[in-house]
Order: structure tokens, then sequence, then C-alpha cells
């Protein structure tokens, strides 16, 4: 039998998979984005299909390849067959550059000068100290410009390269301040997204917008057709004070609350509070976990949906174990 040190060793190559591309698209008034592609594997030609979003592509986009587009899955996923889609930010705009634009991007006018925006100019600012770049500003307001984007410009442009269905429900994922914006594109009537994952969300970012738009979006319209997946982890909802700025726990009760309350007839929401999670760790569990429950192959933890056991229950008929 031959040692184990005897093996001879290929060299090195960089791994290219056909499924996935790369490409930059120049946004005017907004700047560059990285555009990051994966189609899945098995599909018919031909066949079209709708987008999942990940906003910070830069960080999500291979969580999001890895739930959906795993060699497992292309054996026999219950998922529909969805082009993956991330949005990020160049890297050549460093660490500073990402905080600053994603910052922008996600959110409404904001003057950033509560404790919530005080304390991310102070975390922009020690990423701008570190790697020299004093002219660059943190500022906010390009929410409807990046809405406007997603919809106008990144859906179809995508759909003229990739077998994209612009007439499919198509899904859209955020983290944190993407998080925020996923909520506050939920109750925008521009949105071209039907199925939200927010993961979280940042209720306490650009004084009470997302919150304002609901109301709005209610007074205005009787129903909302969405698919919503809203969760944070339980330990990031005590963590510390950043944490207690930004909301994330009272992101998800809020959610849960007004759709109870609204009760919109086409509208499902399921929400969580997982367990052992903070907010470095709970992106891959909740992408997961979101993307099935937004396409109703997993129920979530909690929902805004009425019981369906519950008018069994009050006639005595008792609910099956």
């Amino acid at each position: 039998m031959t040692e184990p040190q005897d093996c001879a060793w290929g060299a090195c190559k960089p791994y290219a998979s056909p499924f996935r591309q790369r490409l930059e698209v120049n946004a005017p008034g907004l700047g560059r984005y990285v555009i990051d592609v994966s189609l899945p594997e098995g599909v018919d030609p031909g066949e079209r299909m709708p987008v999942i979003v990940l906003l910070d592509g830069n960080l999500l986009f291979e969580l999001g390849r890895a739930v959906l587009h795993n060699r497992i899955g292309s054996l026999g996923s219950r998922m529909p067959p969805s082009v993956i889609v991330g949005v990020g930010y160049p890297e050549d705009e460093g660490l500073s550059g990402f905080y600053a634009r994603r910052n922008h991007d996600f959110h409404e006018a904001w003057d950033m000068n509560d404790p919530m925006g005080r304390r991310l100019r102070e975390i922009f600012e020690a990423l701008q100290a570190a790697e020299g770049k004093a002219g660059l500003k943190i500022t906010a307001g390009g929410y409807g410009d990046f809405l406007r984007f997603l919809g106008e410009a990144l859906l179809p442009g995508l759909a003229e390269r990739f077998p994209v269905d612009l007439s499919a429900r198509h899904t859209l994922v955020g983290d944190s301040s993407g998080g925020h914006f996923v909520l506050r594109a939920l109750f925008d009537a521009a949105s071209p997204f039907s199925r939200y994952v927010a993961i979280s969300p940042s209720l306490g970012a650009a004084e009470g917008s997302i919150q304002k738009a609901e109301a709005a979006y209610a007074a205005a319209h009787g129903d909302l057709e969405a698919d919503v997946f809203v969760c944070a982890g339980v330990v990031e909802t005590g963590e510390n004070r950043d944490n207690a700025l930004a909301g994330f726990g009272s992101a998800v009760t809020w959610a849960a609350e007004r759709f109870a309350l609204r009760q919109w007839p086409s509208a499902r929401l399921a929400w969580e509070l997982m367990n052992q999670e903070d907010h470095a760790s709970i992106a891959p569990r909740a992408i997961a976990a979101g993307l099935r429950s937004v396409h109703g192959l997993r129920p979530g933890a909690f929902s805004a949906t009425p019981d369906p056991w519950r008018d069994l229950t009050n006639a005595g008929s008792g609910r099956p174990s």
C-alpha cells in the first residue's frame, strides 16, 4: 500500500464555475456596483426564472449561493429555480467606501444627528481614518434612487443577459441596514419585489421612516400582496447599546404587530427570534429559513397569519397532534 506522504499532488488552479458570472454596472448618480450572478444547474434550456436579490452582495452573495445553488440542492431542491443576484460595491472603494455607500443607498433623507446616526458616523470615521480617506463622507437619502435602480435598471438589464422572467415574483433579501431597506421597500407601491426577507433590520435608523411609510401605505391601500420573513437573533436583541439603538429585536415584533393590526388579505408574514444567534452569526441561518418561508416551504416560528386550527379548536373539535 502506498504511504500517504507519497501521494502525488497536482498544481493548484483557480476554480471557475460556468454557473457564476460577475459584471459591473455604473448607475448615474449612485456609482459603480458589482453584480454577482449565479444560475441553477439542470434547468431546461429556454426556462426563465425569478430573481433573488441579495443586498450587500459583498457579504451575502456567497451565503445565498451556498443555500440555494449547492450540489445537494441541484439533486432535488423544493425551492423553485431562481437566479441569485448579489448587489455589492467595488473592492477598490475600501471598507469605508462600502460602509458609506450602503448607508446612503439604504436610507431615506436623514441628517444622522440623532444617537443612532451619530454612532454610525463614529464607526465610519474609524474606518475612514484607518484607510486614510479624509475626503470621504457618509450621508443618507439614496433610498428612492436605489430602489429605482433595482427595478428599472438592474432587473431589465439582467433579463437581457440571463434567463430572467420579469413577470415573476422576485425576492429581496437584506441584513442590518440592508434589512432596513427591505422593510422600507415592503411598504413602497413602486417596489418590483413581492417576497421580502429582512434579517436584523435596523428599525431605529432614519428616524421612523419605516413606520411613516407603513402608515402612509395602509392609509392608501387595502391590501399588501407580499410574503415576508423578518427575524433577529436572541443574543443581539440585548447584547449591547449599538444593537439597542438599531432596534433589531423590536423591528421583528413591530412588524408582527402591524401585520396583525392591518389584516391585509394577501399578506403573509412569518417572524422569528433565532436562539443563540448574534448580529455576526445570524445571516446563514436566516437566509436559509427566510427563503424557504417566503416560498411557502417553512412555516416560521411565528406568524401574523391566523392559526388554521383556531376555528376547529374553538368549535370543540380539538387540534390534531
